[in-house]
C-alpha cells in the first residue's frame, strides 16, 4: 500500500527525474536545497542519530557547510561534503557508500585523478603494498605528500571515514587500500588536487633511503589494470579452508552474501567435519577483514564452538518514524519499501523514537551435536563492524575463542542497521545511506570495539619482511597457550 501511495503522490507531485537532474556545478540554491534535504532526511529518518552527538553539533556542521557552498559548488566536492556530514554522525552505517552513487557520480569518482599506490596505515605510517609507477615501489613508505605528512594526511581524512561512536580503528582502517579503492582514491583528490596531474611525494626505501618524486596521477580502472597485468592479485572476500601442520584456518572475510548462492552453512559444516575426520585440535579463524553482513552466520558459527547453550540479552528496537513523510520518499531507495510504513508496528517512546511494539527476544545459541573440542584462536581487527563486530562480541562473551590482533569496530553502546535506505540528493546524484532501525542496549555499555584477548602491533618493518605477526601469535598461543 505504502509504494502504491508514493506512486500515487509521484503523479500528482511531478519531480524531475535523477539522471537529468544532475549537473557538474550546483548553483548556491541548489547546494542549499541538497543540504536542507539532507539534514532533513537524517533528522527524520536516522533513528541513532543523537547517540554520540547533539543537535547543536548536527546543525553546527551543517551551517559550515552551507557556507562552503554559499557560491555554488561542484558535484564531486558536494560528495566530499556529504561525506564529512555522514561522519558527523558517528554511525558506521551513516555514509556515502560508492556503491549507491547515481550512475553519474560513479563515473565522477571512477574519474578522480588518483595515486598510482596502494597503501595500507601502520600507526601514522604509510606503506606502498602495490604500485602501477616504476617511480614508486612496493615496501616505500610514503614520508609526505605535496609537503604534507602521513600524520597530517591521516589527520585530514580521519573527519570524513565512517565508523561508530570513537572506534577511531575503524576510520583508520579506511585509509588501506582495499577491493572498492579506500579512502585515499576517493578523499585525497578532493582534499588535495594534484597540481598540473602530480602528485610532489618523499618516499623512503627499505634500506632507509630517502628520495623525491613527482608522481603522474592515474585513475582507478587504469591502476586497478596495470597491478593485475603485473601480478597482483586483488584482495579477496571469498571463504577458505585449509589445514597445514596440524593447525586449520577458516578465511571468513564476509558474512555478506545477498544475491549470491553461496552454502556458508554446508561450507561451516563440511570444515568442522573436515577438522573431526582428521583430528585437528588448532584452529585459527581469520576475521580481521570482516565487515558484515548475515548475523546467522556468526551464530552458526558460534554453534560449532561454544560448550552449551549461551543466552545473548536482546536490544531495544527504535525507530525514528512511524511512516516515512512523502516529501522524503520520492528520494529514497531501498531493497523492500515496507520499510517505510510501520504503521500499527511502533509506538511512540519517551523520546524522539518509536519503540517497535514486537521487539526481538533474547538470542539463544545452542551447540551442534558434534562440537569441535580443539583449542580456537581467532584473528581480530579494526576493519571488522556490523555482523563482523557482532561474532567478535560473542566470541568474547562465551569464551568459545581467544581473540588475538587489534580492537574492532562497531561498538558496544549499540548499533544501527538491519534496514537501510539511501537518499540520492536530486541535483548532484550524491546518495548517503541511513540506517532506520537503532540497536539500544538495555544496559549501559562503554563507547568502544571488542578488545583483543591479546593485543598485537604490526609495524612497517614486519610487512616489509612479510610477516603476519597476528597469524605468529595466534600459532604461538595454540602451541603454548601463552
Amino acid at each position: 500500500m505504502f509504494r502504491i501511495l508514493c506512486f500515487l503522490l509521484l503523479s500528482l507531485y511531478p519531480f524531475q527525474s535523477f539522471a537529468t537532474s544532475e549537473v557538474a556545478t550546483l548553483t548556491a540554491k541548489q547546494a542549499a536545497s541538497e543540504l536542507k534535504l539532507l539534514q532533513r532526511a537524517l533528522t527524520e529518518l536516522h533513528p541513532g542519530l543523537y547517540r554520540y552527538i547533539s543537535a547543536d553539533q548536527l546543525d553546527a556542521d551543517f551551517a559550515r557547510a552551507a557556507v562552503e557552498v554559499a557560491d555554488g559548488v561542484d558535484a564531486v566536492q558536494m560528495y566530499r561534503i556529504a561525506s564529512r556530514l555522514s561522519a558527523v554522525v558517528r554511525c558506521g552505517h551513516t555514509w556515502t557508500n560508492p556503491l549507491n552513487q547515481s550512475e553519474a557520480m560513479q563515473a565522477r569518482l571512477a574519474g578522480l585523478p588518483i595515486l598510482p599506490v596502494h597503501v595500507r596505515l601502520l600507526g601514522d605510517r604509510l606503506l606502498v603494498t602495490a604500485s602501477s609507477d616504476p617511480a614508486v615501489r612496493a615496501n616505500d613508505e610514503i614520508i609526505d605528500i605535496d609537503g604534507r605528512n602521513s600524520a597530517e594526511l591521516v589527520a585530514d581524512l580521519m573527519p570524513y571515514l565512517r565508523a561508530d561512536g570513537s572506534s577511531d580503528g575503524k576510520r583508520r582502517s579506511q585509509i588501506d587500500s582495499t577491493f572498492d579503492g579506500g579512502a585515499m582514491d576517493r578523499l585525497l583528490p578532493l582534499l588535495h588536487p594534484p597540481v598540473d596531474g602530480h602528485y610532489q611525494m618523499r618516499l623512503r626505501d627499505r634500506r632507509g633511503v630517502a628520495r623525491n618524486v613527482a608522481v603522474a596521477t592515474t585513475t582507478i580502472t587504469a591502476r586497478e589494470s596495470a597491478l593485475l597485468a603485473a601480478g597482483v592479485v586483488p584482495e579477496s572476500d571469498a571463504w577458505r579452508f585449509q589445514i597445514d601442520g596440524g593447525v586449520a584456518t577458516l578465511t571468513l572475510p564476509t558474512f555478506s552474501f545477498w544475491r549470491d548462492d553461496f552454502d556458508w552453512k554446508g561450507f561451516l559444516d563440511r570444515s568442522f567435519e573436515s577438522l573431526a575426520a582428521r583430528r585437528i585440535e588448532r584452529l585459527i579463524i581469520d576475521l580481521r577483514q570482516n565487515e558484515g553482513g548475515d548475523d546467522a552466520i556468526g551464530g552458526a558459527l558460534l554453534s560449532h564452538l561454544i560448550r552449551g547453550p549461551h543466552t545473548f540479552p536482546a536490544s531495544r528496537a527504535e525507530s525514528a518514524y512511524e511512516r516515512v513523510p512523502y516529501r522524503l520518499a520520492r528520494y529514497l531507495d531501498t531493497w523492500d519499501f515496507d520499510f517505510f510504513d510501520r504503521t500499527g508496528q511502533v509506538l511512540q517512546g519517551a523520546g524522539r523514537n518509536w519503540v517497535l511494539r514486537e521487539q526481538p527476544m533474547d538470542r539463544v545459541v545452542a551447540p551442534v551435536a558434534k562440537l569441535y573440542r580443539g583449542r580456537v584462536a581467532a584473528m581480530i581487527g579494526p576493519r571488522m563492524s556490523s555482523a563482523g563486530y557482532l561474532i567478535a562480541r560473542d566470541l568474547k562473551a562465551t569464551g568459545a575463542a581467544t581473540l588475538v590482533g587489534q580492537t574492532t569496530g562497531g561498538n558496544l553502546r549499540g548499533l544501527n542497521g538491519g534496514q537501510l535506505a539511501w537518499i540520492t540528493l536530486p541535483y548532484s546524484g550524491v546518495a548517503v545511506d541511513i540506517p532506520l532501525l537503532a540497536w539500544m542496549p538495555k544496559s549501559a555499555q562503554p563507547d568502544r570495539g571488542v578488545d583483543p584477548d591479546i593485543a598485537v602491533v604490526t609495524t612497517v618493518q614486519d610487512v616489509i619482511a612479510g610477516k603476519d605477526v597476528e597469524r605468529e601469535r595466534a600459532l604461538t598461543w595454540l602451541s603454548h597457550g601463552k
